[in-house]
C-alpha cells in the first residue's frame, strides 16, 4: 500500500511553477468558464480529484485494517481479540511484577524466568513463569467463555445484584489508574463491568455444576489414608535464642562458652518470670535489644519440631494445656528454648489435610466434566498473534512496579479515588 501511495503522490505532485500545470493562478480562475484555456485546466483538476479519492480509499482501507482488532482466541462463535486479552494479562503482570525485585535479589532471576508459579495444574512447572502464565490466560479465558455459553444455554441470567457486584469489581480494578494508563491498557468501566458479568455468571454456573458433581465424590475414600494420629497438632507459644550470631556482612559464627552461659542464665530468669506473669507474650521489656525472641507456632506428631532434640520434644508433647516447660539448654539443637502449651491435641492439620484431599477429588470430577463439555467446542488460538506476546513485558511499562506500590499505599491509607 505504501508503494502504491507513493506512486500516486508522485503522479499528483505539481511542478515548481503553478503556471506550468495549465491551471491559471487562483486569482484568474473563472467559475463556469467553458472557454479554451479553462477547458484545458479542468483535466488536471479532475485527475487530481480522482487521485485524491483513490488515495483516500486506500488510506481508509488500511486504517480500517489496522484498527480492526485481530483475533487471538476463538471459542465456537465468540472471537477474543488482543484487546480482550489486555486485562487478563494486566491481572497477572500486576500480581507478579512487585515480586520481581525480590526474585532478582534472592534467586538471581527475574520472576518471569523462574519456573511456573501459577495455579493451573495442567501446566508443567518446568516451563518459565512467563510461558506458563501465558498458557494460563488462554486456558482460563477459554474456560470462562465455555462456562458462560453453557450458562446462557441453560437460561441463566445475570441478576441486578450481580450487575452491581460487577460494577464494583470494575471500579476496584480501575482504582489508582490514570486516564492515560486506562487508554493504553484499553480498559474502561463499561468494558470491565461486562467482563465481570460474564465471569460472575460463569462462576455461578460452575458452582452449581460442582455441587451436582460433588454428590458422586467418595469423601470417606478420599481421606481413608490420612492418619489422625500422625497429624495430631501441638499449638505452642515459646521463647528462643539462637546459639549463633550474624555480623553485618551476613557471616555467622558460634557463640563463645561465656556468651552461651550468660544466655542460658537469661533464659532461665525469663522462664521463672513466666511462671507468675499474666501475659506470657510480654516477658521481654526491650525486644529490640534482646537476643531472646518470642513467637507462636505449631508442630505435628509426625513432623516434630527442629528447635529441640527428640528427647526434649517428648517432654514438650507431655505438657498439659496452659503449662510452661523448663528451659531446654541443648547445644546440639542450636537454640535455647522454653515453651507454653496452648493446645496439645489440635485437629487443625488433620482437618486441613482431609479438606485438601476431598477438594482434590472434587476438582478431578470437575475437570473430567469440563473436558467432556469442551470437546463439543471449536477452539482456535491464533498463534501468529499470540506468539508475539511475552508476559512480563506487555503492561509492565504502562503500570510499573512503582505505580503499583503507590496504588497499594493509597489503598491502605484510604486516599485512593
Amino acid at each position: 500500500m505504501n508503494s502504491a501511495k507513493k506512486l500516486i503522490n508522485q503522479k499528483d505532485k505539481p511542478k515548481n511553477s503553478p503556471n506550468k500545470t495549465g491551471v491559471p493562478p487562483t486569482g484568474n480562475r473563472v467559475l463556469g468558464d467553458g472557454g479554451g484555456s479553462s477547458s484545458s485546466g479542468k483535466k488536471p483538476i479532475i485527475l487530481g480529484a480522482i487521485c485524491v479519492a483513490v488515495v483516500l480509499v486506500l488510506c481508509i482501507g488500511v486504517g480500517v485494517q489496522q484498527l480492526k482488532p485481530k483475533k487471538v482466541l476463538t471459542v465456537k462463535s465468540t472471537n477474543m481479540t488482543i484487546s480482550d486479552m489486555m486485562y487478563p494479562i494486566y491481572e497477572r503482570e500486576s500480581m507478579y511484577l512487585p515480586l520481581d525485585e525480590t526474585y532478582q535479589y534472592m534467586m538471581g532471576q527475574s520472576v518471569w524466568d523462574v519456573p511456573y508459579q501459577g495455579e493451573d495444574s495442567s501446566i508443567e512447572s518446568s516451563i518459565s513463569n512467563s510461558e506458563g502464565l501465558k498458557q494460563e490466560i488462554i486456558n482460563k479465558e477459554t474456560e470462562y467463555e465455555i462456562l458462560y455459553q453453557e450458562a446462557k444455554n441453560a437460561q441463566y441470567e445475570i441478576t441486578d445484584d450481580e450487575k452491581k457486584d460487577a460494577e464494583s469489581q470494575a471500579d476496584e480494578a480501575l482504582k489508582g489508574l490514570t486516564g492515560v494508563q486506562k487508554l493504553k491498557l484499553d480498559i474502561s468501566k463499561s468494558k470491565l463491568a461486562k467482563r465481570f458479568e460474564k465471569r460472575i455468571l460463569a462462576d455461578r454456573y460452575k458452582a452449581d455444576q460442582q455441587e451436582i458433581l460433588n454428590k458422586d465424590v467418595d469423601e470417606a475414600g478420599a481421606i481413608a489414608d490420612i492418619s489422625k494420629e500422625d497429624n495430631r497438632q501441638y499449638d505452642i507459644e515459646y521463647y528462643y535464642a539462637s546459639l549463633k550470631t550474624t555480623d553485618d556482612e551476613g557471616n555467622t559464627s558460634e557463640l563463645s562458652k561465656d556468651d552461651k552461659k550468660a544466655l542460658a542464665n537469661e533464659m532461665k530468669a525469663l522462664a521463672k518470670k513466666a511462671a507468675t506473669a499474666e501475659d506470657f507474650s510480654k516477658l521481654i521489656e526491650d525486644e529490640e535489644d534482646s537476643d531472646i525472641n518470642y513467637d507462636t507456632g505449631n508442630f505435628t506428631e509426625k513432623a516434630g519440631w527442629t528447635y529441640v532434640s527428640d528427647k526434649n520434644l517428648k517432654k514438650i508433647k507431655a505438657l498439659k494445656n496452659g503449662k510452661i516447660s523448663n528451659v531446654f539448654i541443648d547445644d546440639s539443637a542450636g537454640y535455647y528454648v522454653f515453651v507454653k502449651m496452648i493446645d496439645n491435641n489440635s485437629t487443625e492439620t488433620y482437618d486441613s489435610e482431609c479438606e485438601a484431599a476431598i477438594s482434590a477429588v472434587q476438582e478431578e470430577k470437575y475437570i473430567e466434566w469440563y473436558n467432556s463439555i469442551k470437546e463439543s467446542y471449536n477452539i482456535v488460538v491464533n498463534n501468529e498473534i499470540w506468539d508475539t506476546v511475552t508476559i512480563g513485558g506487555v503492561t509492565t511499562g504502562i503500570v510499573t512496579a512503582e505505580d503499583l506500590q503507590k496504588m497499594n499505599e493509597e489503598a491502605s491509607s484510604g486516599t485512593s479515588e
